[in-house]
C-alpha cells in the first residue's frame, strides 16, 4: 500500500481494509482513502492500481458534486460506473467516513474494473450465439441413443405444438400430425408407422391412408 508519510488518525482504522480489499480482489480493484480537509490533493492511500494516481491526486468530480449538493448530509453509494482516463469502465463505490460529531471527514473508495469482464463477456455471448436462429423446433438438434427414442422425440413434439390430445382429434387433426412427421422425414425409420399409428388411435393401414391422401394433395398443389 502507498500511504502518506502523515495522516489524519481518524483515517488510520481503514487503511488495513484497504489493503484486504485490494489483495482479494488483485489485479482488477483498488481502495483508496481521501482527506476530505484537503480537496487538491485529498487521495493519502491507495492499494492496488487500476485508475493510475499517485498519492495528492484531488478528489473525484463524481464526489466533489455529491459534497456541493448534500455536504454532511451526503448517503453512501455503492456500485456506481466509473471509468478512468484511458477509458476502462469500473463499478465503484463510495463510503464516507465521519467524525464524532457527524462532518464528513474522508471517503473510502473501491474501483474495480470491469473491461476484461464486459470484453470475455461480449466474446462469449457472440460465441454461443447461433446463426438464423429461430423459436421453432426445426431449427433445435436433439440427441439420443437408439433411433426409438429419436421417434418418439419427434413425435411428442408435434403433438406437444398440436394442443390437442388424440383422443379429441378429428380426421383432419391427425392428418396434420401425419403431415408434419412425414415432413420430418419419420417414416423413414422402421417401425415409424407402428408407432404413429398407435399413438393417433389408428390403425396403420389409415396411416397409410393417410399418407396417400397427403401425397396427393402435394402433387396437386404443385401442379
Amino acid at each position: 500500500m502507498k500511504r502518506c508519510e502523515s495522516i489524519n488518525p481518524k483515517l488510520v482504522p481503514f487503511l488495513s481494509l484497504a489493503e484486504t480489499i485490494a489483495t482479494q480482489f488483485a489485479p482488477y480493484c483498488e481502495a483508496v482513502i481521501h482527506d476530505l480537509s484537503n480537496l487538491d490533493s485529498s487521495l493519502v492511500a491507495i492499494s492496488g492500481n487500476v485508475t493510475n494516481r499517485p498519492l495528492g491526486a484531488p478528489i473525484t468530480d463524481y464526489v466533489l458534486r455529491l459534497l456541493k449538493e448534500y455536504g454532511d448530509d451526503v448517503n453512501d453509494n455503492y456500485i456506481y460506473f466509473a471509468s478512468t482516463k484511458d477509458g476502462k469502465r469500473l463499478k465503484s463505490s463510495t463510503t464516507f467516513i465521519r467524525d464524532q460529531e457527524g462532518h464528513v471527514i474522508g471517503c473510502f473508495c473501491i474501483n474495480f474494473c470491469i473491461e476484461a469482464l464486459l470484453f470475455y463477456n461480449d466474446a462469449i455471448k457472440e460465441f454461443c450465439s447461433i446463426l438464423n436462429m429461430n423459436d421453432t423446433p426445426e431449427a433445435s438438434e436433439q440427441f439420443t441413443n437408439d433411433i426409438s427414442e429419436t421417434v418418439r422425440l419427434m413425435l411428442d413434439e408435434v403433438l406437444r405444438r398440436q394442443g390437442i390430445p388424440p383422443s379429441r382429434m378429428e380426421k383432419p387433426d391427425k392428418m396434420e400430425i401425419v403431415k408434419q412427421l412425414d415432413d420430418k422425414g419419420l417414416f423413414l425409420v422402421k417401425g415409424a408407422i407402428d408407432l404413429v399409428a398407435s399413438q393417433l388411435g389408428i390403425s396403420k393401414f389409415t396411416l397409410y391412408g393417410y399418407l396417400d391422401e397427403i401425397k396427393k394433395i402435394k402433387i396437386n398443389s404443385d401442379d
